[in-house]
């Protein structure tokens, strides 16, 4: 017994060792947060700014053309089948200004943690996606809010996983996390997945004019983006739009908190880009599709900061790369 304890022992240090070099390689730590707050900190900080947003938005209730999805759908205590079905239990415990509030207090902790300058935490807080979603009532702003306290609110993070999931590829617990509760899910509710991958064909109206979805066709460099996104989670986002296989602009909030990493100028120029997609106004539908732009431009930005190693010593890298971020403040 004593050998075969002796032999088990040391063949699992020998996989215990293999991790070690394959988490390296897979998760390399990222240092994309500039503020480290102690979870009690963060949570104080969500109260106190999901209470303010709340209070404020009982002055501007639902109704006239504002939170028009909260009206419509979710104030009924529901979400649409091709929402994932744990949706309904959460948006049944909401009420109007809560939902304000903890979408605020989520978008704000995501930027408060990852600002370089107080200009580029401004453009991540004015870019198209964080005000279309405050506007319309969606649910953008808590799934941001779950991504901030991962691995334990991946529930909230999946509310609407489109974009969020692909953030999940950050660190092996964050995908231990998926998988348990997808298993859960899957337990209580069914097949739900194939459901909510069939949204074009549930929608009455098919795919939407807003849709901007590649069909497909980005598994072709995804591949390739998703290795140059290990370990950054804004990143691995920016890189799921070529394949997810539904994206309405504001489904990119969680990942908008990104450009306050950027430089003041780069921050500036992002956050015009994201509202580039109101073109459809004069140039029709195609107009949507110019929030590309923003996805290319953020992508290109993030992938630079953080190759800047192997980047040219270009005007563009001086001018829109935000400087190699110190360690992180706080605890």
């Amino acid at each position: 017994m004593t050998d075969r304890a002796e032999a088990l022992k040391k063949r699992l240090g020998q996989l215990k060792a293999q991790w070690a070099r394959w988490d390296k390689i897979l998760f390399p730590v990222q240092t994309y947060e500039i503020r480290r707050m102690p979870i009690v900190g963060q949570i104080v900080f969500v109260a106190i700014v999901a209470s303010v947003g709340a209070l404020g938005a009982r002055f501007f209730p639902y109704g006239k053309g504002i939170g028009f999805d909260w009206e419509i759908y979710f104030s009924h205590g529901r979400v649409d089948t091709f929402y994932p079905p744990w949706g309904s239990w959460v948006v049944a415990h909401l009420t109007w200004p809560w939902l304000v509030g903890l979408s605020l207090a989520g978008v704000s902790l995501a930027v408060l943690k990852r600002a370089v300058h107080p200009v580029s935490a401004a453009c991540a807080l004015l870019a198209l996606p964080v005000l279309w979603t405050i506007f319309l009532g969606q649910l953008e702003g808590l799934i941001t809010l779950g991504m901030c306290f991962l691995p334990w609110l991946a529930p909230l993070a999946l509310l609407k996983p489109q974009v969020s999931t692909f953030a999940f590829g950050a660190r092996a617990s964050y995908i231990v996390a998926f998988f348990v509760w997808i298993v859960i899910s899957l337990a209580i509710y069914g097949p739900w997945p194939l459901v909510t991958l069939r949204v074009n064909q549930i929608i009455g109206e098919g795919r939407l004019v807003t849709d901007i979805s590649l069909f497909g066709w980005g598994w072709l460099i995804a591949p390739f983006l998703f290795w140059a996104s290990r370990g950054d989670m804004d990143l691995l986002m920016y890189s799921g739009t070529v394949v997810t296989p539904y994206l309405l602009p504001y489904n990119m909030l969680p990942a908008t908190a990104a450009i306050a990493r950027l430089r003041p100028r780069a921050a500036v120029v992002a956050c015009v880009f994201s509202w580039l997609p109101f073109a459809a106004n004069w140039v029709g539908p195609r107009g949507w599709w110019l929030f590309w732009l923003f996805i290319i431009f953020m992508w290109l930005c993030l992938a630079a900061a953080r190759y800047r190693k192997i980047a040219p010593r270009s005007v563009w890298r001086r001018i829109f790369v935000a400087p190699e971020p110190a360690p992180a403040q706080g605890s």
